[in-house]
Formats: C-alpha cells, structure tokens, sequence
C-alpha cells in the first residue's frame, strides 16, 4: 500500500520471489461511549473555525502548541497568563481548524470539532498531559482531569466542551451523540446551566450529570431525577470525576457503583444521622467502612441504580447498533416472516448478551436470562405503515439483574445453661 507524507507518494519496493508476506497490525479500539466522561467548561469568548492550516515538520525549540491551534507558538509563560478560571485561552485568539495537525496528534489531541453556530468547541485528549497543552496545570480543567486519570479504570480519552454563556442547550444538541456518556461540569456552582443540563439528561435518558457539592441543600432541586447523580462532598477535591474514571468504564451490568475505592479522594467522618440524610436525600458520599474507603451508595437523584440505568442505556444504544447494520449488511430485509425473524433475531443476540454481562437476571428455574421478544407478523402492521416500508411490531421485556448491597444475618447460639 502506497505511504506518503506531503507530496511524496512511495510505493514498497518489489523483490524477486515466490511467496510475499505482507503483514497487519490490529490496533485495540477506542473505547466508545457508555463510560466516557465530557467536561462541560464556560468560555467568554466564541470559538471560529480556522479554515487554513499550516504544519510544520517539527515545533521551534522554544515554543509550545497551544490551545489545539495548528502552528500556535504561544510560549508557555504567556499560555499560564492566560484566564485560568475556566482554562486556557478563553479570551485570546480562538480559531480553531477541525483538521488535526502533527503537532495536535504526537501531543495527544484525538479530535477537535468548532461548532459555529454555537462558538463552541468539543475536544478529545488520551491523556493528562495532552489535557495540559490547551489547560495548563493546576487550572480547573486539568484539576477536574487530573482526578479522572488518577482512577485505574479512566478511559483512554476525556472529552472536555468549551461552551458560551447562554448556548449550552444548542451546544449540547449539536454534540450529544458524540462520544461521551457522562459529563461534569467544571464549575461546581448549581445555577441555571447545571438545572438545564439535569433536564437534557432525563427528557434523553441515554446520558447522565455528575454534581458534586458540599452543601447537601443545593441537591434538594434534582431530587427525583434518574439521570443526574448527586455527590456530597468537599470541593477541594474532584470526586465527580473520579468517581466516573473508577466505574464508568468497566463492563457495564459487572458492577454496582456502591462500595468503590477512589484515589486521590478522602473519606468523610459522618455521623450516622448525617449518613441517613444524605443518603435519604439520593445523594452518594464517601465514606470509610472497617478501614477501607468505599463510595456509600451507588444511586441516582431517583433512588435508582446508576448499574441499573447503565444498563438500560446499554441495552437501548446495542439494539439500535444492531438492528442498523442488520439494514446496511443486506442488501434487503423482507417485510414478511423471514425479515420479521431476522429483526427479532438481532434483537435476541443483544439480550443475551446482556444476560452474560449481568444486565439481566438469572431464572432460577431455566438458568437463562429474565427476557422475551415478541414480534407481529406482516398481516398485523397497518396500511400506512406498510405503505411507508415501517416496521412497528417487535418489542421486548426484561428484569433487570440486582446486587446486595446490605447483610442481615441470623445467628443462633445453643448454650447449655439452664435459665431459671
């Protein structure tokens, strides 16, 4: 296969011989979606789309790549000047072009993406110091990622949303479906954008909101809300984040969100009456149990289970996936009981799947999953529907698998003394 860089094209050499082996190297995939984390971080000035890129071979020594623009040689002492209470280069120059340049890939810059309607401006880095170049150290978006890349299950991305004061609805629209499940703001203050995006998630039901705040009454608002998970604890550490780089990640329906230890994050000293309220206020604390540091709960502003609604999510986007490339991989699904059974098929792949991963019970009786598949046949669908090529009538029920997350236990102790 041809290689080039510039406008050199090179083709491999051609040897004198019989047999040629040519090798592929299979690279591990991206982790995609259900346990990505996005930062959501105001900006006061819009982003543009640089629409000219230039890329050199190599940074002059003395310089440093910044904020993800193609060629900025921004030294560095003038990058840390820059506004730092919502990361860098938030009122400098903010064009942006969506083509990566060297400099942005071998920083660690995975994709960046103007949005120009909005000014925004979405953003993927592998890792800490990629996070670094654009946020310098010690500003509030590295420290909210800085506490995300701690955890031993963090991602091999974080996603961080610049946004402008007043767009964040039509910024979020526009990135939605981008690679992300769960998002944090990187201010931790409860005002109307933190209230707006707790709605998104739950008129959605396929991300959720992570807020941390010390004050259990700022939580009182989402009460009730299944999608947005509420931590109570002390600013001066970014629990929100950890605790998203420690589950998030793992096979969804594997475990609960309760009972997880998070570096860099220290445990509460509560009193069981302060446990009880914040607890019966749905929110997550944490907390030290028997010597070991533990997340105290592992549910939603609802009183539902993150493990639970996570896999909900899962189930939901899988089928979608697989009944999509059940329509793009043939070239025609018939609309009678063969395409019927196909549909129901790919449909009853994605419940077992999620059986064996732990999202859905067991039956004690069969030793199979909790599930059915119903489908009608063709004669069932109505005229309109036939007529527009719509197929309406597969559905499909499940129990939910659960965990212990508490013991009573019985014990009886036979005593050979004769109580009078």
């Amino acid at each position: 296969m041809p290689n080039k860089i510039g406008s050199n094209v090179v083709a491999p050499f051609e040897r004198v011989k019989d047999v040629n082996v040519i090798m592929t190297i299979l690279h591990p995939q991206p982790l995609v979606g259900l346990g990505n984390l996005l930062l959501v971080n105001k900006v006061d000035k819009p982003a543009t789309l640089k629409t000219t890129t230039a890329t050199p071979a190599v940074a002059p020594a003395n310089a440093v790549t910044g904020a993800g623009t193609s060629g900025d040689t921004t030294p560095k002492d003038a990058q840390d000047n820059k506004d730092k209470t919502q990361g860098s280069n938030t009122t400098g120059d903010r064009a942006f072009s969506n083509e990566l340049s060297n400099d942005d890939r071998m920083n660690g810059l995975l994709k960046r993406k103007v949005d120009t309607a909005t000014g925004a401006v979405y953003r993927e880095y592998k890792n800490l110091d990629a996070v670094a170049v654009d946020y310098p150290e010690n500003s509030p978006v590295w420290f909210k990622a800085n506490s995300y890349f701690a955890q031993s299950n963090h991602s091999d991305r974080i996603a961080i949303l610049d946004y402008v004061d007043g767009k964040l609805l039509d910024t979020l629209k526009d990135f939605w479906y981008y690679n992300w499940t769960f998002m944090a703001f990187v201010d931790n203050t409860i005002n109307d954008d933190v209230i707006l995006a707790s709605n998104i998630c739950e008129s959605n039901q396929d991300h959720f909101l992570v807020l941390q705040s010390n004050d259990l009454a700022q939580f009182t608002q989402f009460y009730g809300q299944n999608y947005t998970i509420g931590l109570k604890h002390d600013l001066s550490e970014a629990m929100d984040t950890a605790l998203v780089g420690a589950v998030a990640t793992k096979t969804v329906g594997s475990c609960t969100w309760k009972f997880k230890e998070l570096t860099g994050i220290t445990p509460e000293d509560l009193t069981t009456q302060e446990r009880a309220g914040i607890e019966n206020s749905h929110c997550i604390a944490y907390i030290q149990v028997d010597g070991r540091s533990e997340t105290a709960e592992g549910f939603s502003m609802s009183g539902e289970y993150i493990d639970l609604l996570h896999g909900e999510i899962w189930v939901k986007v899988n089928v979608g996936n697989e009944l999509q490339s059940l329509l793009q991989d043939n070239d025609k699904v018939s609309y009678d009981n063969t395409g019927i059974s196909m549909v129901s098929a790919r449909i009853n792949y994605v419940l077992d799947l999620a059986w064996k991963q732990g999202i859905i019970q067991t039956n004690d009786d069969t030793s199979k999953g909790m599930y059915e598949v119903t489908t009608t046949p063709r004669s069932a669908q109505s005229r309109d529907d036939l007529s527009k090529r719509h197929y309406g009538g597969a559905s499909f029920t499940y129990h939910a698998s659960s965990a212990i997350h508490s013991l009573t236990i019985h014990g009886t102790v036979d005593s050979d003394t004769i109580m009078q």
